[in-house]
């Protein structure tokens, strides 16, 4: 168990996960139904 502890393959496992939950709560747009509705230019004729 000490082992598995310290290979270095747990813990690259562990910082990937972490960064990769980060990242997800940091670059999720928080306003994406938003941009869905956003109101469209008329051209005039």
């Amino acid at each position: 168990m000490a082992t598995l502890l310290k290979s270095s393959l747990l813990w690259q496992f562990v910082a990937g996960f972490a960064l990769g939950a980060a990242g997800l709560v940091a670059l999720h747009p928080s306003e994406a139904r938003a941009a869905v509705h956003a109101p469209i230019a008329t051209v005039a004729r």
